[in-house]
């Protein structure tokens, strides 16, 4: 799942973004919304119900990234069971104070890659990048910021390739191959490295291969 996790107020105030988080039962949505642009620029989601609201979560938040706040509106995903844009809408005027009040304390220095400006910039760069070129970037980050943790702990990974230009194939090695957190922490750290230093909007799949046998997809 692309979008499962969470979003921490730190985040949105260091970007200068405004962080609405609603729940309804067991699931909680969060998002991160530029308040000048109105735009949503990420989603995640947290739950403890079944595989339908689990899919149900993900394609919400699918269907509003990249969308502002008008067109968020009337989007209603089969299976959610409340009104989230209503809540999302209702909190998020007090959100955007929390966020306007941050960028006004970084100043100039704002990290204008993280507005929707920004992103499209980004979007036009990592385009423009040949394949080797994208996975040099993907290995560098992983060398400097990843493989020595996974060796702490006896583990390792290996980058297979880049599906559809953004979502990075990986296999793990050693200790991590069997470890209940490489689909769980470890696979979302992998993740944020890779969405802070290298491309936003990058996703990793692992691929489990034991004793052997073929791996899949």
């Amino acid at each position: 799942m692309k979008h499962r996790g969470a979003i921490f107020q730190v985040e949105a105030d260091n970007k200068g973004l405004a962080l609405v988080d609603v729940k309804s039962g067991t699931l909680k949505v969060y998002t991160l919304i530029d308040p000048e642009a109105e735009v949503v620029l990420d989603a995640k989601f947290f739950t403890y119900g079944g595989p339908a609201l689990t899919e149900a979560a993900e394609n919400f938040c699918e269907n509003i990234i990249c969308k502002n706040l008008n067109e968020i509106r009337d989007i209603s995903i089969e299976g959610l069971g409340a009104d989230l844009p209503a809540m999302m809408l209702e909190v998020y005027p007090e959100k955007k104070k929390i966020a306007l009040a941050a960028i006004a304390a970084m100043g100039s220095a704002r990290l204008k890659a993280h507005t929707a400006e920004g992103r499209t910039y980004a979007d036009e760069e990592w385009d423009s990048l040949s394949e080797a070129e994208k996975l040099a970037k993907v290995e560098e980050v992983l060398s400097d910021n990843v493989r020595a943790m996974l060796a702490g702990d006896g583990g390792g990974l290996e980058v297979l390739g880049i599906k559809d230009g953004k979502t990075v194939l990986i296999r793990y090695q050693g200790a991590c191959a069997a470890c209940g957190a490489a689909s769980g922490g470890t696979l979302y750290f992998i993740e944020d490295q890779l969405q802070q230093h290298v491309y936003y909007n990058l996703s990793v799949e692992p691929d489990f291969q034991i004793s052997g046998e073929q791996w899949v997809i």
